[in-house]
């Protein structure tokens, strides 16, 4: 495994019964915290589950530490923890990707879940291990194995060296590292349960010794021959084909094979003390990296494009260089000089010199590219650190997770789209370490804040110990910094706890107060406005925030950060800001009071003055405060200027909402980095077109020859992706039974066969597996097939990175399709689907909602549920994920009050607006106004309860509050009736009965005995809701802000507008409800065209016959079972 040679980690594996143990001896102390980490890394978190055991919680808890400051997030789960079996749940479903940290007891949990990874943090004792060995065995697949050893003071990296006679074989121990010893030991230690050694495989890997396969004379032909291409090869053998003395093993009993392992070539450690070996490497390294710069001129260059069975030693090397065009080619353009070369050959290269290498290349190809003529994409880059695989071509290359580096860049140069109107037309896009990245800039990575300009040093260090950044940036943030660094904004969309917000936060705190410490003390106003969606997140940020500039120190008296969430101090802040402050910390709604306070008599914002705007997690404001989003967005450009080097705004999310950047936010940002982190986010970007199809299994086949039946395979390239290799053969099978020509690919030994596959456009399907989805090159295709969902909702977003060769701004037509096949019974990823499209305001999938709402009502039922499900009494379904309430009625339950209105008009004062389509009224036929009290109108009943409650003799605390009872409770000053809903220890939840239907819970203490002249009194509250008039998302949970809308304009009760009535027709009582089909004020207004000019509302026409049918299925109650 790779981080073990990058840590020098001593370690060997071996391999029992289909499972492999590694045991590795990293050095104690730090080091072997690093060695953990990396390891994690190192595993793709959507593919494979990991979990790490240690024997005590003291130890879990001290790892789980040690692993976060190192940018490694884990969940630690406790055997008496509540939630661990939901935690593990989640876990096995792919919802969780965070390695699990957990101690033996917790093993008894896993039995029956998918493990792909174990690390045993410390090896137990003999018993102890065989007991874990036996519960892990339990599970379907064979679960690698990485035992930590402890590492004596002797058994040093440097010490295991291929000097050992054939002789001697080393001693493998459990607890210690590996030994060299004169004879092999028979009675080795091996993991429990061993009892031969036949089907043991051990394998001792070492690091490459490429200076000793390089020989004297080899050396003298590099320094002296004028031949490239002899050079190049005898280099690349050196390099990529070493040899040695040394000759596998057959058995256990002969030596052992010292496999060599080849590195990148930054990974040759050269030390100040070796011969005149090392002298000669680096003489070579930039004589070589010269020749293959003059050779990438040369017109005989062989084309990369051919079969890469042709691909030669020399050809593969020469891809590392660039393609420029110099007026001759006997030395390097000008552009180029000779001295520049010391960045690629340095004994010790460093971590920046990755981006000096990409800046230098990027540089080299723009200025050699004619003029007049589009420029020519570049070759692949392999940055220092980066190794360059003979085996695959050129286009094929490896993308690794986040945190990887061995990653494939592609970068095109796009041309114009035909539509005028396309604000990201033209440009670059890559794609590099997990991430689609477009800009009209050139776009270079860094490799972690040291390949950073402008970022203080001090800055850097408290970067470091907040836990960000400490060895390298995360992918995201190597795009992001060196744009925003230069001025220019970003977009960031991706998964949670990715690092969004960090791509701009340094940044965003250095130039805040660099730009507060020029500001004149006469001034007004924040140099800088930073936006979230809710408190709790800002406070987060805020103390970020504080951490950051304290490092930087603060030479002016003012303020720095100007934090606002309290609304009843909007006052207060506006006048602070009527001096300079550095950063204005706030969330939308507030945000736009401060901007109504604005004005030209008394400014509170400085136009010149803000030079930086952040809009944090922008989704969530969409989805919590649309209509204040809406209005922030349209007053920024109002008030500020977003021209270049003028105010830089930074917007981050986890959605990609095409109408509000499109429309709102591309306008604002110049020169704008857009990063994708999520592939289907990104598909939502391209213009994919997203169509999921609900297909039995045994009808798969047919629906997948149906949809290919009027495609030219030849040109219209289709790829379809399965869930497993064994399903890739059987369909492979399948179609070619019935004549159709397919290519699979189900590994990294499959890659030529794609190559072909799309260089000469075979009319042929494409067929591959979730596997290799995410390293596969398979250029521009128009139509992926789902043929079934992914083990995890990670792994099937992952599948819309194979259109990413399709974003370049090309015609709408061609930006390609997606069809899913689905069944019934995927009820959880119908669900995400369904979220996915409903959140982004596509099409509404009503064949999807109906497979989830029939899932309810085939449910069993529970008569321990007794709470009837909120979403089936409002809209006759429930299309929550997890909902634990009862999903039938229960025939007592249908028939409402009996002073309830079943049919015709009715008119009503409303008493509280719960909803945009749920209000509390009070019919005024009924229950007349008398008065008002506290703003309230009030019946003659609510006058003498609210008289007979305010004299303390009256006043009885109930001894013994009941379910069902009714009762009276002092509520905002006014004593009000309520019956019990819930008594649960000393609370109890109550609903009022006369001035609102809302629920609220009291202590014991709090609650009176309703006298029995006010008990039998009907309740004068009504429930009034809008039939079929909801909100666009799953959870059917309207706005505040458009609640609060509703409430101030359609609602109002100033003054002269406290008695206003308002009338609707009933179309049906059910239960507490009274459904209409809407409702108008006296002047003739309705409620539901107020909404549907407004915001965005679905309105379901069959939400009446939902509600007969859940009627008409209402059952008799069942009796209580008795224990």
């Amino acid at each position: 495994m790779k981080p073990f040679e990058d840590l020098k980690a001593p370690h060997f594996t071996v391999e029992y019964q289909g499972t492999t143990f590694t045991y590795a001896s990293p050095k104690l102390g730090e080091a072997s915290f690093d060695f953990l980490a990396q390891t994690i890394r190192g595993k793709d978190p959507s593919a494979c589950r990991t979990i790490l055991i240690c024997q005590q919680n003291s130890e879990a808890e001290h790892l789980k530490s040690e692993l976060a400051g190192r940018d490694v997030n884990t969940i630690l789960l406790e055997a008496d923890d509540p939630m661990a079996h939901q935690v593990l749940l989640l876990w096995s479903k792919g919802y969780i990707h965070q390695a699990l940290i957990l101690c033996d007891p917790m093993l008894n949990f896993l039995e029956g879940f998918e493990v792909n990874f174990v690390i045993h943090t410390t090896l137990p004792p003999l018993k102890k291990f065989e007991e874990r060995l036996e519960r892990l065995s339990k599970s379907e697949i064979k679960a690698e194995m990485l035992v930590i050893t402890a590492q004596s003071g002797e058994n040093e990296v440097s010490e295991i060296k291929p000097k050992a006679d054939m002789g001697e074989s080393p001693k493998i121990e459990v607890n210690g590292s590996p030994k060299m010893e004169s004879k092999p030991d028979p009675e080795v230690q091996l993991p429990p349960q061993n009892k031969s050694f036949k089907d043991i495989k051990p394998v001792v890997k070492m690091d490459p010794k490429y200076l000793q396969n390089l020989s004297e004379k080899d050396i003298e032909m590099f320094k002296s021959s004028k031949d490239g291409k002899a050079q190049m090869e005898a280099f690349a053998k050196a390099v990529f084909y070493p040899s040695g003395p040394f000759s596998g093993i057959k058995d256990f009993n002969s030596p052992v094979a010292l496999e060599r392992i080849p590195k990148p070539l930054d990974d040759i450690q050269l030390d100040e003390n070796k011969d005149q070996s090392s002298l000669k490497v680096d003489d070579f390294m930039e004589k070589f990296l010269k020749l293959g710069y003059v050779k990438s001129q040369n017109p005989e260059t062989p084309n990369l494009d051919q079969e890469p069975s042709s691909l030669k030693v020399e050809e593969n090397m020469a891809i590392m260089l660039p393609k420029c065009s110099p007026s001759k080619v006997e030395s390097p353009p000008k552009h180029f000089p000779a001295e520049n070369l010391s960045v690629l050959s340095s004994k010790y290269p460093t971590q920046t010199s990755e981006v000096e290498l990409q800046s230098l290349l990027m540089a080299c190809r723009l200025q050699s590219a004619p003029q007049g003529l589009k420029p020519v994409p570049s070759p692949p880059i392999a940055p220092i650190g980066e190794s360059l695989s003979l085996k695959l071509p050129p286009d094929l290359g490896g993308i690794d997770d986040t945190n990887s580096l061995d990653s494939y860049q592609s970068v095109e140069d796009s041309p114009l789209a035909s539509t005028e109107d396309s604000l990201t037309a033209g440009g670059t896009t890559v794609y590099n370490y997990g991430v689609l990245a477009w800009s009209r800039q050139v776009v270079v990575p860094c490799y972690d804040l040291g390949g950073v300009a402008g970022i203080s040093n001090t800055l850097r260090n408290a970067i470091h110990q907040l836990g960000v950044a400490k060895s390298r940036a995360k992918a995201v943030q190597r795009f992001a910094w060196p744009h925003v660094s230069s001025g220019k904004p970003v977009i960031v969309v991706g998964n949670m706890q990715i690092g969004k917000t960090w791509c701009y936060l340094p940044i965003f705190c250095q130039r805040s107060h660099e730009e507060l410490q020029r500001r004149p003390v006469d001034g007004h106003g924040p140099t800088s406005i930073f936006v979230c969606f809710s408190q709790s997140q800002g406070n987060q940020i805020g103390r970020w925030m504080g951490s950051l500039l304290r490092s930087l120190g603060n030479e002016v008296a003012l303020e720095e950060v100007v934090t606002c969430w309290d609304k009843d101090k909007v006052a207060d802040i506006a006048c602070r800001l009527s001096q300079p402050v550095g950063i204005l910390l706030t969330s939308v709604d507030l945000l736009l009071q401060l901007l109504s306070h604005h004005s030209k008599k008394s400014p509170i914002f400085d136009v010149r003055a803000v030079k930086y705007i952040a809009l944090d997690n922008l989704n969530d404001m969409v989805r919590l405060l649309p209509d204040d989003t809406m209005k922030v967005l349209k007053r920024l450009p109002e008030m500020f200027d977003f021209a270049q080097n003028k105010c830089q705004l930074f917007v981050s999310g986890r959605n990609w909402l095409n109408d509000l950047m499109v429309q709102r936010i591309l306008p604002l940002m110049p020169d704008v980095l857009i990063l994708f982190d999520d592939a289907l986010e990104a598909s939502i970007y391209g213009g994919v077109e997203l169509d999921t199809r609900i297909v039995p299994d045994e009808q798969k086949v047919k629906h997948l020859v149906a949809v290919i039946r009027d495609t030219n395979l030849a040109e219209e390239r289709t790829v379809v992706v399965c869930s497993s290799a064994a399903e890739v053969l059987l369909l492979r099978h399948t179609l070619e039974k019935i004549g159709i020509d397919v290519q699979t690919c189900i590994s990294e030994a499959c890659y030529p066969q794609v190559t072909q596959w799309r260089r000469q456009s075979l009319a042929c399907l494409l067929l591959v597996t979730d596997d290799v989805v995410t390293k596969l090159r398979c250029g521009s295709i128009t139509l992926l097939i789902h043929y079934s969902w992914s083990t995890s909702w990670m792994r099937f977003k992952n599948r819309f990175s194979l259109f990413y060769d399709n974003y370049k701004a090309i015609p709408q037509w061609q930006r390609g399709q997606s069809v899913i096949f689905a069944r019934e019974t995927d009820v959880d990823a119908i669900w995400l689907m369904s979220d996915f499209l409903l959140k982004h305001g596509l099409p509404r999938p009503t064949h999807l909602l109906n497979i989830l709402a029939q899932r309810r009502l085939a449910e069993p039922l529970h008569p321990a549920k007794l709470k009837l499900c909120h979403q089936m009494t409002a809209y006759g379904d429930c299309l929550r994920n997890s909902c634990r309430y009862r999903h039938q009625m229960w025939r007592p339950e249908v028939l409402p009050p009996d002073h309830y209105p079943t049919k015709g008009e009715i008119r009503f004062t409303v008493l509280a607006c719960n909803s945009p389509a749920n209000l509390s009224v009070r019919l005024n036929e009924q229950f007349p106004t008398m008065a008002h009290f506290l703003n309230v109108p009030m019946t003659n009943l609510g006058q003498q309860v609210q008289r007979h409650y305010e004299l303390e003799e009256n006043r009885h605390r109930h001894p013994s509050p009941v379910r069902g009872e009714r009762a009276v409770v002092k509520n905002l000053n006014r004593y009000e009736r309520v019956v019990i809903l819930e008594v649960e220890n000393s609370k109890v939840t109550v609903q009022l009965l006369d001035t609102s239907i809302e629920v609220l819970s009291y202590n014991a203490s709090q609650v009176y005995i309703c006298e029995k002249i006010f008990k039998d009194q009907p309740r004068e509250a009504m429930e009034v809701r809008i039939t079929g008039l909801e909100p666009g998302s799953l959870d059917r949970i309207w706005p505040e802000d458009v609640r609060n809308v509703v409430r101030n304009q359609f609602f109002s009760r100033t003054q002269n507008r406290r008695s206003r009535e308002f009338f609707a027709v009933v179309q049906a009582t059910i239960k507490d409800t009274i459904f209409v089909r809407d409702v108008y004020d006296c002047e003739g207004n309705d409620l539901r065209t107020f909404l549907t000019n407004r915001f965005r509302v679905y309105q379901e026409k069959r939400c009446l016959d939902k509600l007969i049918r859940m009627v008409q299925s209402s059952v008799p109650k069942p009796c209580p079972i008795s224990h």
